[in-house]
């Protein structure tokens, strides 16, 4: 199914950027946010309900971590292109909601010494959860297109 309210809380945001759950775990919750479903029956994730620019791009769930923690280009390369696009598809408006929705627990961001890919990776993915639990969650596709074409006249 998909996600859940209580794996959308700020609490459980907390718990992905201060690496308390595993890189697996952070996958799987944004591949139900983007819409896709682990099929029970074939043991496989199906992309039927995966919002359209993510099941052209990706037709099974990236790893938006990279998960094996190999950063060479060769080994990471479709890792980082995945967590691009999904940094990408974030509005401008909402690309710092990670800092204000996470500094009431006590959260601050990372020091820059001890920044690596993966504590980068997770923040972004936190960050989109974020903005898909403001912005996106519960709607259709068709009613995020009908929302986006009536932000469009308003400009």
């Amino acid at each position: 199914g998909g996600p859940t309210d209580e794996e959308l809380t700020n609490e459980n945001m907390l718990k992905i950027v201060l690496l308390e759950c595993n890189d697996l775990e952070v996958n799987t919750l944004v591949w139900k946010c983007l819409g896709y479903r682990f099929d029970d029956e074939t043991k496989q994730w199906v992309n039927d309900d995966a919002f359209p620019n993510f099941r052209d791009r990706f037709p099974t769930p990236p790893d938006f971590i990279g998960m094996q923690r190999i950063y060479s280009k060769a080994v990471d390369e479709q890792s980082l292109r995945a967590n691009q696009s999904l940094v990408r598809s974030i509005p401008l408006e909402f690309k710092q909601c990670l800092k204000p929705a996470l500094k009431p627990l006590g959260w601050t961001g990372y020091k820059m010494d001890g920044l690596t890919p993966n504590k980068t990776r997770r923040a972004q993915c936190a960050n989109w959860l974020i903005y898909y639990r403001d912005h996106l969650y519960g709607y259709t596709v068709e009613e995020l297109r009908e929302q986006r074409r009536v932000r469009k006249l308003k400009q």
